[in-house]
């Protein structure tokens, strides 16, 4: 009986290189166009913010403001992010409450 073996070389893939906006709000209109999915317009957002307070006064400027315009669709992508956002918090906040349970270690046997 003949066995064939097949060799399976792995794909390469070339690096993808995701540049950076110059600040905030460059990352905030590039998903309000629809340049970048919300996701990347959010990791580029929290990269290049000084703080997280800073990174959500802009979101959350920058979605009134397209409901202040009747842009749906500019605050529907904007929307996404902050969803996006707040799931990534909630899934923070689950593992850290999770980490600070004190787990009680059985009392060891008495000895003999």
């Amino acid at each position: 009986m003949a066995v064939m073996l097949s060799v399976v070389r792995p794909l390469l893939l070339e690096p993808v290189v995701l540049g950076l906006p110059e600040n905030i709000h460059d990352a905030l209109l590039h998903c309000a166009k629809g340049e970048i999915p919300p996701e990347i317009a959010l990791m580029q957002l929290l990269v290049v913010s000084i703080s997280e307070e800073e990174s959500a006064q802009a979101l959350g400027a920058a979605i009134w403001n397209a409901l202040e315009n009747r842009d749906i669709e500019t605050a529907d992508r904007l929307g996404v992010m902050q969803k996006l956002w707040d799931l990534a918090r909630d899934t923070v906040q689950t593992a850290s409450t999770a980490s600070s349970i004190v787990i009680c270690k059985a009392p060891s046997w008495p000895r003999q």
